[in-house]
């Protein structure tokens, strides 16, 4: 019977290990457009950590007739206390669109999933993050350009995506996160769109560049309508954004060719 007992101890404490082992731990958290610690409403972010998800998956089988998804496979984020969009998940990364709130300073992040919560991660939120999306490890910008067709060096091109050079004059189209509230103020982040109250500023390759256009096009998804300087150089050209005060991350760079 004491034999019996032990094993049974023994079990229940493993359980109990595996249990603790498997709720998530989330350790950062970042802009996903150039990794800023410091969040915004209304940007894409990233959670790493550990145990954050059973699987690997994103959203692309999400019926968006019924919304925007606030949970994947069971897991889910909150951002001060509100639920955030949840785009992709995997154990060691989620990635969510931080919730419309007016909190500035600290803000606590907590994942939940099948075995519980994590301990909640203290990050700070102001009204704006700024970044630049970009596409490969260069640093090229996420572009269109006014043909929606994909602007970038040709050497990106794969079948059936060709990327082409923006020109010197050109007006093209850039993508960026983190740029805060437009005017009159978002709603909802399913189908709000809006400009920014004020134009940002954009230089390439430190020349000053012309801004049309500045808004929410998409959830959390930021459009710039820009263009470039008429004495703009060939190759990959640095690019910069400022508003607010604020500047967008350093190693973002766009194919110009004449």
């Amino acid at each position: 019977m004491k034999i019996f007992l032990a094993v049974a101890l023994l079990l229940a404490g493993c359980r109990y290990l595996r249990s603790q082992d498997a709720l998530p731990v989330a350790t950062s958290v970042v802009n996903t457009a150039g990794h800023n610690p410091t969040i915004a409403p209304n940007t894409w972010i990233e959670v790493h950590g550990s145990n954050l998800a059973p699987i690997t998956m994103d959203w692309s089988a999400w019926d968006f007739s019924s919304g925007l998804p606030m949970a994947l496979a069971g897991v889910s984020v909150t951002v001060n206390n509100k639920s955030a969009v949840v785009s992709y998940i995997s154990p060691a990364q989620i990635n969510v669109l931080a919730p419309l709130d007016t909190a500035t300073g600290p803000v606590a992040v907590q994942v939940t999933n099948q075995f519980g919560k994590s301990t909640p991660l203290t990050v700070v939120e102001q009204s704006t993050s700024l970044g630049f999306l970009t596409i490969d490890t260069v640093g090229h910008v996420a572009a269109r350009h006014l043909d929606y067709s994909l602007l970038g060096d040709a050497s990106l091109s794969i079948p059936g995506y060709p990327f082409t050079p923006a020109k010197p004059g050109e007006t093209v189209l850039l993508y960026t996160t983190g740029f805060g509230q437009t005017d009159p103020p978002l709603t909802d982040q399913v189908s709000s769109t809006g400009v920014l109250p004020t134009m940002p500023l954009v230089t390439v390759g430190g020349l000053p560049a012309f801004v049309t256009y500045a808004g929410v096009a998409a959830p959390g998804l930021y459009q710039f309508n820009v263009g470039l300087p008429l004495a703009a150089p060939n190759g990959d050209l640095t690019l910069s954004a400022t508003y607010n005060g604020n500047r967008t991350q350093t190693g973002v760079v766009i194919a110009v060719k004449q």
